[in-house]
């Protein structure tokens, strides 16, 4: 039997306390540099000092590069996904997952007295817990129970499905390699 403890375990042990806050005026292409430089995927948007958006480097691909507009020109209030979704330090690792798979989120900004204390996020939440305790379905009898929301299904194949579009989308159930 499996130890899912760790899904009790507050957010605030897991999220990175390392983010970016750029103000909404500046442009796309200021956020990009900086991302770059420090390794990141997003930089959180604020107004005034105050986080009220989040943009990605899917954002700056899809929303600025693929329609052809000028990162240069293009402000980060144009781009950015808002609001943001967010929870407590306290809030359950369970909680966090539930609400990035029902929100189709991969980050939450964790804040604390209305300040971000941290950013967590599905990559580094799932890679986590994999690599510490390898997450894999529970299986009882012919029930398969997704770690992630406990949903039951009639197979691993059916379980792969249901993570890949609701929490992950990376198939990771259903690669060839994976024994039943």
């Amino acid at each position: 039997m499996r130890d899912w403890t760790i899904l009790n375990e507050p957010v605030e042990k897991h999220a990175s306390k390392d983010f970016i806050i750029i103000e909404e005026e500046a442009s796309v292409r200021d956020a990009a540099i900086q991302m770059r430089s420090k390794g990141h995927t997003c930089v959180l948007v604020a107004r005034g000092g105050k986080p009220v958006g989040i943009v990605t480097e899917r954002d700056i691909l899809y929303r600025v590069v693929a329609s052809g507009r000028d990162p240069n020109k293009v402000m980060l209030k144009e781009v950015m996904s808002s609001p943001l979704i967010t929870v407590s330090p306290k809030t359950s690792l369970s909680e966090a997952m539930t609400l990035m798979a029902t929100r189709g989120v991969r980050r939450l900004v964790v804040m604390e007295e209305g300040k971000p204390v941290g950013l967590l996020t599905l990559v580094a939440l799932t890679g986590g817990l994999v690599s510490r305790m390898a997450i894999l379905p529970e299986v009882e009898g012919e029930v398969v129970k997704c770690p992630y929301c406990g949903a039951k299904f009639s197979s691993p194949r059916e379980l792969s499905k249901h993570i890949d579009s609701s929490h992950i989308g990376a198939e990771v159930l259903s690669r060839p390699h994976m024994e039943w």
